[in-house]
């Protein structure tokens, strides 16, 4: 092969990546818990995987160089294993990681629940399984290479970070959370304390603590209107909704990441189902 083809998408990158078990992963069965994704992988054309493989290196080296606390090259084989772990553990997860490095780089992790080395071979053992070539014939990198062989053929940004535009609206809300996921940030706001951001303020910080099913984020306007956001990482989606007092019920949708910080970008005056295309009724229970 003279040329490697470019890096897979970001959001197809990351949904191949919700394949991946994620009870099995948190116990420290990393190499069980890759194998859903090694038999999706290993369905692609072979092209598709050296993509995903490119695209895994430079997410890699995205957390890599966000560490803090890193110095020299990449050879610290303890921090890029953590830092396989954070990518496997979904997007959520490695964009909170990119804004709290601590979060992967922690000297007293516990190495058999916050490693994930499987990782790093798998799109070389998936590749060698669909095209019957030896693993060794890959033409990516190895772990022994570490993430040299990719100098110079990673764009110098990617497209998942074009959707970083700052927010324009000046408006504050009240905002009320709950994180729990990771103790590096894990915190609590009642509604009743009144605490207001912007929305600059709100897609600096705050979306980014959610990060599973257990956290959640609220934000009320000037109307006393609420509109609250989850996050499920098995699929990499979110789910929002608004409460309607009139009918006992919510009105709620799912997004993708890139729809949901689209919508923060325009949040509307009023938060009711006229916010969704497609408003889903959950109905209170009496």
């Amino acid at each position: 092969m003279t040329t490697l083809p470019a890096p897979m998408p970001d959001a197809r990158f990351w949904q191949l990546m919700t394949h991946i078990d994620r009870p099995l992963l948190l116990s420290g069965q990393d190499d069980e818990s890759l194998a859903p994704l090694r038999a999706a992988l290993t369905q692609l054309p072979a092209d598709d995987i050296i993509a995903f493989a490119l695209r895994l290196a430079d997410r890699l080296a995205a957390l890599l160089t966000a560490s803090r606390a890193r110095t020299g090259p990449f050879g610290d084989d303890g921090l890029l294993y953590a830092a396989c772990h954070a990518v496997a553990r979904g997007q959520a997860w490695f964009e909170a990681s990119m804004r709290w490095p601590a979060m992967f780089d922690d000297a007293d992790a516990d190495p058999d629940t916050s490693w994930c080395e499987s990782l790093l071979y798998l799109p070389r053992e998936a590749w060698s399984q669909a095209t019957g070539a030896g693993e060794d014939d890959f033409p990516v990198w190895t772990l022994e290479e570490g993430l040299a062989p990719f100098a110079g053929k990673l764009p110098a940004s990617t497209a998942g970070d074009a959707v970083r535009r700052p927010a324009t609206s000046p408006t504050a809300y009240t905002v009320y959370a709950s994180f729990e996921q990771h103790p590096g940030i894990a915190r609590h706001v009642e509604p009743e304390e009144n605490v207001r951001v912007t929305l600059a303020g709100l897609l600096d910080d705050y979306f980014w603590c959610l990060l599973d099913l257990d956290d959640y984020l609220g934000i009320v306007n000037e109307q006393g209107q609420s509109f609250q956001i989850l996050h499920d990482a098995s699929k990499n989606l979110y789910w929002a909704e608004v409460p309607c007092e009139a009918d006992k019920a919510s009105y709620g949708q799912e997004f993708s990441r890139e729809a949901l910080l689209d919508l923060l970008h325009r949040l509307p005056v009023n938060f009711d189902r006229a916010m969704f295309e497609a408003p889903q009724k959950l109905a209170w229970d009496e």
